[in-house]
């Protein structure tokens, strides 16, 4: 039986979780009329609020963002300033993945697309490029990946595709390797550096699937100390001392070591000798990670698309950043890392650019009120954006494989983009459909990532006994408000959720291509 059959009896709609129609809902009794005012005059508010945004940030060229109180201290997240792109052609930024700022005021980031290093001065000017190595039969870099600074100005950069770090001069000389000794140099892929303060760099290494680990070498390039091996943990607390693709690493003044512990979805704490401490959580991936002299760990999160800013005792302060492709948003930034002037610098990888972000400054200005007709035109215009709003909205739809598998068997995926609603689903449903065609259509463009919120997920995994994945799914169909699935389990918890249901005959039956009459876009 279809969730369409189970539903017939009702109202007809192919959902889970409806109650049977109630006659009497044709009379809108005048307390719902006035939540429709109280509603309507929210959304007013909200537009004037918008429109007094616009204003003050063409007066300010900022934006009024509220403090965030954290206890009796108010904070203020980071603001974007601007972004480094490089200038158009052969030289531009194609996917940076690491960053570094140099004592000199050059920023130097990784270009793994390019195979290269690209260097700006802090305002964003480009000045050079460099990528040679002499390395045997390599006479360019292969991978870089993530960079560091030593105190005399040396350049670091991890070179998976190598499997070597490779050092050269502040002006992009070459000057030598480092690898591990004996056979290990074979299989190592260096990823995250970071120098402590006696020049000992700390160095994550992912190349060998049950040796995820960090390594460390002296100030001559020869191995000192190397600690760690490969764990899942399902949980925050599991596996302790044990990392799944380390990443990002830092050390911190007190002279504890951070490592972002990736797919593990936690920074861990250790001594600069190895000794595990401490977990700190992290609401997605972490990747590069910088400390600044106030004593802030700040944590890229390349899931999140965001930056958190904790305390060095792991409790989180403020974070900034969002998904996106505008001014201040990321997509699946990397690494991090700070000017002498105390700004923020953030490779964000799939927008081809360096952020530029800074701390606010003390005190908020209030622009003057509007006078002329053309000022308070200018706060008013948010106003014209309603209709369009309403008009160009999509409806988001939660699918799974075995749904689209589904409609594949019946020729039938079509129905899904003629539709042009917005189709989404996990990461990991996503990459299953990656590179796959049916009836013509790339499933990989069809259906888009979404990112979840993992203490959302994990709180399901608790409550409801599944497993993270469906976890995640449901916490994307809470909020899509709509899923598509074959899974009778999946589609039963989804309902409790509030969320409507179909399977492949029912959203047929529905949606199929029988009612091509109906308009695109809207149910």
């Amino acid at each position: 039986m279809t969730y369409d059959d189970r539903d017939r009896r009702t109202d007809g709609d192919p959902t889970i979780g409806r109650g049977l129609s109630d006659p009497a809902a044709e009379h809108v009794p005048p307390a719902s009329n006035r939540r429709k005012m109280v509603l309507l005059a929210i959304l007013l508010a909200l537009l004037a609020l918008v429109g007094y945004s616009t204003y003050y940030y063409l007066v300010n060229r900022r934006l009024p963002i509220p403090r965030l109180s954290r206890g009796e201290e108010e904070v203020a997240p980071p603001e974007y300033l601007y972004s480094i792109s490089g200038p158009r052609g052969e030289d531009a930024l194609t996917r940076p993945v690491g960053v570094a700022v140099g004592q000199n005021g050059l920023v130097y980031a990784t270009d793994t697309l390019a195979r290269t290093i690209r260097v700006f001065t802090t305002q964003g000017q480009y000045r050079f490029s460099f990528n040679t190595i002499e390395d045997g039969l390599n006479s360019t870099l292969g991978t870089p990946a993530h960079l560091a600074i030593d105190a005399q100005g040396s350049v670091y950069v991890s070179d998976r595709r190598r499997r070597a770090i490779y050092v050269f001069d502040k002006n992009g000389k070459y000057l030598r390797k480092i690898v591990p000794a004996g056979e290990d140099a074979k299989s190592w892929s260096p990823l995250g550096m970071a120098f402590d303060a006696e020049g000992n760099l700390y160095v994550t290494d992912v190349g060998v699937t049950t040796e995820h680990r960090v390594i460390v070498f002296g100030g001559s390039g020869t191995e000192i100390l190397r600690f760690g091996s490969t764990a899942q943990a399902n949980q925050m607390v599991d596996a302790p001392g044990k990392f799944y693709f380390p990443n990002g690493v830092v050390v911190a003044p007190d002279n504890k070591l951070m490592v972002g512990d990736s797919n593990n979805r936690r920074v861990q704490v250790f001594s600069t000798g190895g000794h595990f401490g401490s977990l700190i959580r992290t609401g997605g991936i972490p990747r590069g990670m910088v400390i600044d002299p106030e004593k802030r760990l700040y944590v890229v999160d390349a899931l999140s698309h965001m930056v958190d800013v904790f305390d060095l005792e792991g409790k989180r302060i403020v974070s900034f950043g969002r998904e996106g492709v505008g001014p201040g948003e990321f997509r699946y930034a990397n690494d991090i890392s700070l000017d002498k002037a105390g700004h923020i610098y953030v490779s964000d990888r799939e927008n081809h650019q360096i952020q530029v972000w800074a701390w606010p400054q003390e005190g908020f200005e209030v622009p003057p009120t509007p006078e002329t007709p053309a000022q308070w035109a200018l706060c008013l215009s948010p106003l014209l954006l309603i209709p369009p709003l309403f008009l160009l909205r999509r409806k988001r739809w939660v699918v799974t494989a075995d749904f689209i598998d589904a409609l594949a068997e019946e020729h039938a995926v079509g129905t899904m983009q003629r539709r042009r609603w917005k189709w989404v689903t996990t990461h990991t449903v996503w990459a299953a459909l990656d590179g796959r065609v049916a009836e013509d259509i790339d499933l990989g463009e069809l259906v888009r990532a979404e990112t979840h919120s993992d203490s959302d997920a994990r709180d399901l995994v608790e409550r409801m006994g599944v497993g993270y994945e469906m976890a995640a799914l449901l916490v994307l169909a809470k909020r899509a408000k709509r899923i598509c699935t074959q899974d009778e389990r999946l589609a039963s918890l989804a309902a409790t959720l509030g969320a409507t249901v179909y399977d492949a005959h029912s959203f047929m039956r529905k949606y199929g291509d029988s009612q091509a009459d109906k308009p695109k876009g809207r149910e």
